[in-house]
């Protein structure tokens, strides 16, 4: 009688769940709806950037053309709050998510401001214009975030507010001629002697730009181009982006912004250290033009250039002063505040300081929520730039974090973030694209993990099922052997 011969099993492979392609795709790179809606809404937003109610409160309104056109743009802020509104509503299932996060905690901080606008500030009509004006920067991100992906939409309404600030320096630089003796002066007595922007009179029936605020655009401007200059690419886009760095600088030195150039500096650092390949070079290089600039008597020259005169003000041209007047003012109502524009109000003159800014104007409450979020993003903008890079660099680009950075060092001395400014016009797009950053990371880990377990639950199958081949094999052979 034969022996039959088990044939060995064949173990069959199930299909694996594939993991969606798109998870873990570049974004896109073309203008859809929803970057065209961002920009479109942001460009709104820039439009009612220096104009107020005034106009149109006056008895004689329109006094001209150019007083009707400034009276109509000074509502395109919350013409762009409206839109994003409505398109929040078709979207209003991705809305939650955001809410409960940077953005959300500015939204608190806008909605108790007005509150107390309404409530405390003695000029509730104007107090309640800027807040809503403010309350729209944070509607028009919470729209671009309402997809699926929003990070390379982001990325646009970044290009064209960046591009926006490149437009107002050149454009700063290019009336200087034109005004003449008007808006340049020489510096405060002392021993630089240079001439700088002063920012006096009008343009155009609009207030001129103080230099710290010609300082900021050029600042921003030249953090932008830096690193466009310094990446490798087509030659003549290389000195495109060498000549806006360059005229940018110019604009940053006459502008004698003293606040903006040293965060302008630290945003120089952050474009340096950024690359982790080239960050031993590129701070040597910096090492030695340092040492090159000390020799040639360089940091004397820039101490005589942010003192102005030579000596070390303490009062920080008499911030300081105001601060103490501001913290005093905040503890006579300290959970919502006085709502916006209560340091004019109150104080009779600006508080030069975002982060007690934002405190005086809605308190603790919302004060503290904005403060809360901006930490948030500093976190997750140190994680992702920094320690767990993504494998995509192009999400990462050096000048976002550099900006960043500029913004909240410029905040100890102005009040940029606090109010509706060119300063966080330019700006707060950074938050929504760092949270859509961390959510897209999340996305991937999580995929990636599921990938990980499916492996393992299926080599553990494999394992199981090998294991009952192997005992049937051994059953049903004689002796209990495995054939050969």
């Amino acid at each position: 009688m034969g022996v039959d011969v088990v044939r060995p099993l064949q173990l069959r492979r199930w299909p694996r769940r594939q993991v969606p392609s798109d998870q873990f795709a570049r974004p896109r790179q073309g203008i859809g709806a929803n970057a065209a809606l961002g920009m479109g809404l942001w460009a709104l937003l820039w439009l009612g950037y220096n104009t107020g109610p005034e106009h149109i409160m006056d008895p004689n309104f329109p006094h001209n053309f150019t007083d009707l056109i400034h009276g109509i743009r000074a509502f395109f802020p919350m013409l762009a709050a409206w839109l994003a509104i409505a398109s929040m509503l078709v979207r209003s299932s991705r809305m939650f998510i955001w809410i409960m996060g940077p953005l959300g905690l500015m939204l608190l901080y806008a909605v108790t401001g007005l509150i107390s606008s309404a409530t405390l500030s003695p000029d509730p009509v104007n107090a309640l214009y800027y807040g809503a004006n403010y309350l729209s920067i944070v509607l028009v991100l919470l729209a671009i975030v309402a997809v699926e992906d929003p990070l390379s939409d982001l990325r646009k309404v970044l290009n064209l507010t960046w591009i926006v600030g490149t437009i107002l320096t050149m454009s700063l630089l290019g009336a200087i001629p034109i005004l003449g003796s008007q808006v340049i002066v020489e510096t405060e007595p002392g021993p630089v002697g240079m001439r700088v922007y002063n920012g006096s009179g009008t343009i155009m029936g609009m207030a001129a730009t103080r230099n710290t605020g010609f300082a900021r655009y050029a600042a921003v401007s030249a953090l932008v181009a830096l690193p466009g200059l310094m990446r490798k690419g087509k030659l003549a886009i290389r000195l495109l982006w060498g000549g806006v760095f360059v005229a940018s600088m110019y604009a940053l030195v006459i502008a004698n912004g003293r606040t903006e150039t040293l965060a302008f500096v630290g945003g120089v650092v952050v474009i340096l250290g950024a690359e982790k390949a080239k960050r031993t070079v590129n701070f040597l290089i910096a090492a030695g033009a340092a040492i090159l600039l000390g020799l040639r008597g360089f940091y004397y020259q820039f101490f005589l250039f942010i003192t102005r005169t030579g000596h070390v003000d303490t009062t920080m041209t008499g911030r300081t002063e105001t601060w103490d007047d501001g913290l005093r003012l905040l503890w006579k109502s300290p959970w919502v505040g006085f709502g916006f524009q209560a340091d004019r109000y109150f104080l009779g003159q600006h508080m030069h300081n975002a982060f007690l800014h934002v405190l005086v104007q809605s308190g603790l409450l919302g004060g503290g929520a904005i403060l809360v979020g901006l930490a948030i993003v500093w976190y997750y903008l140190i994680k992702y730039f920094f320690i767990e890079v993504p494998a995509d660099k192009t999400l990462v680009p050096p000048e976002i974090p550099a900006v960043f950075l500029f913004v909240t060092i410029s905040s100890i001395a102005e009040s940029t973030f606090a109010y509706f400014s060119a300063a966080w016009l330019l700006s707060a797009p950074i938050v929504a694209y760092v949270m859509a950053l961390h959510r897209r990371q999340q996305r991937i880990f999580v995929m990636a993990v599921k990938k990980r377990s499916e492996r393992v639950r299926l080599a553990r199958r494999d394992s199981r099922l090998l294991g009952v081949a192997l005992n049937l094999n051994t059953s049903t052979s004689p002796g209990g052997r495995i054939p050969d």
